[in-house]
């Protein structure tokens, strides 16, 4: 309990920063009486912000393609398949080189034309800027060949394709002086940034020219609302009009409210506890398979609600890899208490808790109040619950910043919120997160047969064989007990009942289209 309302008092101290900081009369009050007559202005609300607007920096590209301000040659649509963008056509020539063609009569947001020596510079300044952008394409060389781009790739390399979606290559005018980026990005979308107010908004306006037609709003104010409880309330006091991610606590505000359109949709985004396999407890299989066992997925799941889903599986049940054929983690009290019994625990001291060489089985379950660390309060407090009924004590601790604990693999389990398939595609999941080395891989997972299939799916082009691949690899990290999946969250996204065309991506970092509108 005590625990609870610490991170109560945390959250609460955030979302007074923030109401602070949206300042939304002032900025309504900036909105032109132009803008008002036409296609309308819209306040719009998302859950995370970059701490730039520059696509080739850390993760920033995300917001931009939040908002329709960037674009990439290739995106993902609404059914996890890749469709062109900016090139409205490619070929795989041969398995180290691509050919796109680059869509003609596009211009960037300052008016100058988007040319294939254009998309060549961009791409080679992400490469150069984001320590991401070199590994993910395998990159050797760009070259131009007329209205197309050619990329060789230094290997062959399967997840190329989905991998140049990823907004970090949102294709940017690099004639222009770049420093500004970070503010002001020159871009191809729908909108156009005028100005950037770091962890607090930006505004932009509709790009006239845009190639895929006149944008339906005018002008849009996009604010960092990243507390939950503040983004709802938002809502309701009607300082946005549009909101990303709305979170369990808060559907019930909206659904059945003829004021208000609620989306849902299954994300592929999940929750789960990371493993540290470095030492004890968890460097013993089956520790980590009666953990597995312990814990009451289904019932998880029901009470976070808000359409989340019961895990059981390192790919949400949205994701393309036979989860209906897994044989996925299962809640089984018994099954835990024998498997705690053949790692060596049994309660010798009759006070509910398993003990080993005298010592009770007690173990530490980091995370954070946000980001993908944040610890989930209601599963939080059903695991302790859960293991508790199997013997185990479980200590939930919230630390404001995990990178250390992380680094020198100090904590037992470990919270995690990821999204597996960020560009329609598992390989960069599976390399991060399960791979030996991965630069996600808390864990310290190490399989030489995972291994080998995850540089199989490397060199794997056909879209059925990745998916068969990714399968085989998931059915060992769960056989392995590599981590705890316990929920895959809905995406909802909520606007009031002035506002069309709101869509719903299973990855969340689509959001704002070119034809969503507010009506007047």
């Amino acid at each position: 309990m005590k625990k609870k309302v610490l991170l109560g008092i945390f959250l609460t101290l955030i979302s007074v920063g923030i109401l602070t900081g949206c300042g939304s009369e002032k900025e309504k009050e900036a909105v032109s009486t132009e803008a008002q007559a036409n296609g309308g202005h819209m306040n719009i609300a998302l859950y995370w912000f970059g701490e730039t607007l520059d696509p080739a920096l850390d993760w920033d590209g995300w917001t931009l393609t939040r908002a329709a301000v960037g674009e990439t040659l290739v995106t993902v649509d609404e059914n996890l398949q890749l469709v062109g963008q900016l090139a409205d056509s490619w070929e795989n020539v041969d398995e180290t080189t691509w050919k796109f063609h680059i869509r003609q009569g596009v211009t960037f947001q300052n008016g100058n034309p988007l040319t294939p020596e254009a998309v060549k510079s961009s791409i080679e300044r992400t490469v150069k800027m984001n320590e991401r952008g070199k590994d993910a394409l395998k990159l050797a060389s760009i070259d131009v060949d007329g209205e197309y781009v050619v990329i060789k790739t230094t290997e062959p390399y399967g997840a190329f394709l989905a991998n140049i979606s990823d907004p970090m290559y949102i294709i940017v005018d690099t004639s222009v002086d770049t420093s500004k980026f970070k503010e002001t990005p020159i871009c191809t979308g729908p909108y156009m940034v005028t100005s950037f107010k770091p962890a607090t908004s930006f505004e932009a306006v509709a790009y006239e020219n845009y190639w895929g037609g006149k944008p339906a709003l005018d002008s849009i104010t996009v604010f960092d609302i990243e507390d939950d409880n503040t983004r709802a309330l938002a809502l309701q006091s009607g300082d946005v009009d549009m909101a990303q991610g709305i979170r369990a606590g808060d559907i019930a505000l909206f659904t059945d409210n003829k004021d208000y359109i609620v989306k849902t949709t299954t994300g592929t985004r999940i929750e789960f506890l990371v493993m540290n396999t470095t030492k004890a407890p968890f460097d013993n299989k089956n520790l980590r398979l009666a953990v597995n066992s312990a814990v009451d997925y289904d019932t998880i799941a029901k009470v976070v609600g808000g359409g989340a889903v019961a895990a059981k599986a390192p790919f949400p049940p949205s994701a393309p890899y036979g989860y209906n054929e897994l044989n996925k983690q299962s809640f089984d009290l018994e099954k835990a208490k024998s498997l705690l019994t053949e790692a060596g625990y049994k309660d010798t001291n009759n006070d509910g808790y398993v003990d080993k060489d005298g010592k009770n089985l007690e173990i530490n379950i980091y995370g954070t109040a946000g980001g993908n660390t944040r610890a989930n309060n209601t599963a939080a407090e059903l695991l302790e619950a859960q293991l508790k009924n199997s013997g185990i004590k479980a200590n939930i601790k919230i630390a404001e910043n995990l990178d250390d604990i992380k680094k020198n693999a100090e904590f037992d389990l470990l919270f995690q919120n990821w999204q597996t398939v960020s560009t329609g595609d598992s390989q960069w999941f599976l390399d991060n997160a399960f791979k030996t080395d991965g630069s996600g891989n808390y864990g310290r997972y190490s399989n030489k047969q995972l291994d080998d299939l995850i540089n199989k799916l490397a060199v794997t082009f056909n879209v059925k064989e990745r998916e068969k691949i990714t399968k085989e690899a998931s059915q060992i990290i769960i056989d392995e007990g590599y981590g705890t999946y316990l929920i895959s969250q809905a995406n909802v996204n909520v606007s009031n009942n002035k506002v069309e065309n709101m869509y719903n991506f299973p990855i969340d970092y689509y959001f704002l289209t070119v034809d969503t509108k507010i009506k007047k």
